[in-house]
């Protein structure tokens, strides 16, 4: 695993990241990639 960033988010944004695990033992890390890349994936499907 790559070496890890500490990053500030409110805790509003921590919950609403929480109920978007698929898991409960997926990380929020995790969660932020997959929400990238089906932000990538739409993306791309509108060019």
């Amino acid at each position: 695993m790559p070496a890890a960033e500490p990053i500030r988010i409110g805790k509003d944004t921590k919950e609403e990241l929480k109920k978007l695990k698929v898991h409960p033992r997926e990380t929020y890390d995790d969660v932020i990639k997959r929400l990238i890349e089906e932000y990538k994936r739409r993306r791309h499907e509108k060019d």
